[in-house]
């Protein structure tokens, strides 16, 4: 991919951008850390991602967080919500483009997509968990009671 044309094209688009890397320019959005990658050598796929949005403190919150990004890739296209192995969830639309313009035409988008699955991933994170089943509490007995007889 040709830096300077993206670069240009974030500009034009009034976005402040910085190469970092070779294949990795930041932007700031709405006070949020955004990355396009491009990686060397694979010239036609690029990501535009929204890195450790969320920060699991707990395993319970781990734990609900993965339901809650399944949920949320499940609901929106082309972007894959994930929760890294560090505790951090980040989301990430990725695609292959066979020309830099491709990208400028769909950059917006996967923006806009981003930001609406974040916004999945946080409502149901803020949701109250309804309350647990007795029938799953009444099996678990019944499986420890199995388990302490044999």
């Amino acid at each position: 991919m040709d830096t300077d044309h993206l670069m240009d094209f974030l500009a034009s688009e009034g976005f402040r951008a910085t190469l970092v890397a070779p294949g990795e320019v930041h932007i700031k959005i709405d006070g949020g850390l955004y990355i396009i990658w491009f990686p060397p050598p694979d010239d036609q796929y690029v990501a535009v991602s929204f890195p450790g949005f969320w920060k699991i403190s707990s395993p319970e919150e781990g734990a609900r967080a993965l339901r809650a990004a399944n949920e949320a890739s499940i609901g929106t296209k082309v972007v894959k919500v994930f929760v890294a192995p560090e505790g951090r969830v980040s989301a990430e639309a990725q695609m292959y483009v066979s020309a830099p313009e491709q990208i400028e035409a769909v950059f917006l988008r996967c923006v806009d997509t981003l930001k609406y699955a974040v916004s999945r991933f946080v409502d149901v994170m803020r949701k109250p968990e309804s309350p647990p089943d007795e029938r799953i509490a009444l099996k678990r007995e019944e499986v420890t009671r199995f388990l302490r007889e044999n």
